[in-house]
C-alpha cells in the first residue's frame, strides 16, 4: 500500500480523526475503489465518472442527506 494526500473539509477531517479503525478501513477501500475505477475507465474524465456515480446513488435514493450521515457515523 502506498498513502496519497485528499484534500477534504474541515468537518470530514474532524470526523475522520474521531472514526474507528474498521471505519476508517472500510472509507478507505471505497475511496481506493473509486479512484481505481476512474482510472481503470481510460474514455472517461474522472470528473465525468463522479458525476455518473452521483446521479446512479439519486437514481437508487441516495439523498446528500443521508449521504452526510453515514459519511458521520462514528
Amino acid at each position: 500500500m502506498d498513502r496519497i494526500v485528499l484534500e477534504v473539509d474541515d468537518i470530514s477531517a474532524k470526523n475522520w480523526r474521531k472514526a474507528s479503525a474498521e471505519k476508517k478501513d472500510y472509507l478507505s477501500n471505497t475511496i481506493n475503489r473509486i479512484i481505481k475505477k476512474a482510472f481503470d475507465e481510460k474514455e472517461d474524465d474522472f470528473w465525468e465518472f463522479l458525476d455518473r456515480v452521483g446521479k446512479k446513488a439519486q437514481e437508487n435514493g441516495l439523498t446528500e442527506e443521508q449521504l452526510n450521515k453515514l459519511l458521520n457515523e462514528d
